[in-house]
């Protein structure tokens, strides 16, 4: 008698066991994300605390927006910080902002800062935007889609076929493609240069 409620119990508990793997892989879903390879987890050691973040290769965000409109960010390999889950800091970065009834927007960085939420994004070091043959290299490239502006900052270059400029500043509105190009100071001057 002993053995028959044994082996009831033990198939009860296989049962149970079964049933949440069954209904944890199936039936529970996650937020979709394009990642490859693993995920590692690192820990970093600071001089008093330790800081742990996630590692991701191969990684890829893709926006679609009502519009029709798209944005897709790629990298390398980004890393997710614990106190700041809606941020991911991104290496060797490519991105592709796809406008409606506009050509695509090409944006290239050693680094950028995503925003998955708000899909703002923040470039920097060795930036390269183009867009035709419109051609820009800066520092800084944010992207602030609530208001469909890209700003530009520090060591602008900019090249079409005609003209090569240099600025500190240039703002571009994503629909329509108006820019305002500054300098930090007021006395200094936007230098153009025309290509003949």
């Amino acid at each position: 008698m002993q053995n028959k409620t044994f082996i009831q119990l033990f198939l009860f508990v296989i049962i149970i066991v079964t049933s949440v793997f069954f209904f944890k892989f199936y039936f529970i879903s996650n937020k979709t994300l394009n990642i490859s390879n693993n995920i590692e987890t690192i820990d970093k050691k600071e001089t008093l605390n330790t800081k742990k973040s996630n590692l991701i290769h191969n990684i890829e965000y893709v926006s679609e927006f009502k519009n029709g409109s798209y944005f897709i960010i790629s990298s390398e390999y980004g890393e997710l910080i614990y106190d700041k889950p809606e941020l991911i800091n991104m290496k060797k970065v490519t991105a592709l902002i796809h406008l409606k009834d506009s050509n695509p927007i090409r944006i290239f960085a050693d680094n950028a800062t995503y925003n998955n939420i708000s899909y703002d994004t923040s470039f920097y070091e060795n930036v390269i935007m183009s867009y035709n043959e419109h051609n820009t290299t800066s520092d800084n490239l944010d992207l602030i889609f609530g208001r469909n502006l890209a700003t530009l900052s520090n060591n602008i270059i900019y090249k079409n076929l005609s003209t090569i400029l240099r600025a500190d500043k240039m703002e571009i509105d994503l629909i329509t493609k108006n820019s305002k190009i500054f300098m930090n100071n007021n006395s200094d001057s936007v230098k153009i240069v025309s290509i003949k």
